[in-house]
């Protein structure tokens, strides 16, 4: 139940405010991805990809991005799958879950995920070798404020727990 409310808030968040936030082309944060990298370790790998490929689908059919971040979500899906099965020899199994992490550790793995995730979405929305450096642009300066929301997501459940 806590997950499903967790979608909605994700989800209704992102597609009626943070869509509306667009300065220059280079600030739009995409706070959903959050629930992407909090689904836990332990569930299924296929309906991890298939929780992200519905979570892009409804965002692409809100943003009309035609698939842009339904690919993006599935893709640091799998990365984030890749990752834990790297990690899965750890003794705790709580250090798995991306909200338990210690702050630093957090940091570290959001940053890579959502730095991917930002990358994949924009190179295919601009799909062009000459836009790169747009495409960079927009992945540095977008990540850093989606880091910023996600870094007080992980404040506020940790004031919860």
């Amino acid at each position: 139940m806590k997950r499903l409310k967790l979608f909605f808030w994700c989800i209704l968040f992102q597609v009626f405010i943070l869509n509306y936030i667009n300065l220059n082309e280079f600030l739009n944060p995409y706070y959903y991805v959050i629930f992407i990298l909090t689904i836990p370790y332990k569930t299924n790998r296929s309906l991890i990809l298939l929780i992200s490929f519905i979570t892009g689908l409804i965002i692409d059919s809100f943003s009309n991005t035609y698939g842009a971040h339904t690919f993006a979500c599935v893709s640091i899906s799998y990365l984030n799958i890749l990752w834990n099965k790297q990690s899965y020899h750890l003794p705790e199994e709580d250090k798995l879950e991306m909200l338990n992490l210690p702050i630093r550790e957090f940091l570290f793995k959001a940053s890579i995920m959502v730095m991917t995730h930002h990358f994949i979405l924009f190179f295919i929305s601009n799909f062009s070798w000459q836009e790169i450096w747009l495409t960079i642009q927009l992945t540095i300066s977008t990540t850093f404020f989606t880091l910023i929301l996600l870094i007080v997501h992980k404040l506020l459940a940790e004031k919860k727990l």
